[in-house]
């Protein structure tokens, strides 16, 4: 599976400021960010992911050259899920 051009992902606020949400992976043991290939597919498994209290959190499109540079900036997996939470491809950066 190729990545689209755009790909939806979670932003998450607290106060003024806004980054990439992102979730660990016990099983791998790896930091990934979420990223999916329709906005409601984000919106149905951001339900199903931990939060922090008094954050909010959005759904919005973002370029996924943006995504994939931003994920190996911070050494962070990018994981494509679906509405479910099943990854549907993993990126790892070294």
């Amino acid at each position: 599976m190729d990545l689209p051009e755009w790909l939806w992902i979670v932003i998450e606020k607290d106060g003024n400021v806004e980054n990439l949400f992102g979730q660990y992976d016990e099983e791998v043991e790896a930091f990934f960010i979420p990223a999916f290939l329709d906005r409601e597919d984000g919106r149905t498994c951001l339900n199903l992911m931990q939060k922090i209290p008094g954050r909010s959190y959005e759904v919005q499109a973002m370029r996924a050259a943006e995504v994939t540079k931003t994920a190996q900036a911070h050494a962070y997996r990018l994981f494509v899920l679906d509405g479910t939470g099943r990854v549907l491809k993993t990126l790892q950066f070294n």
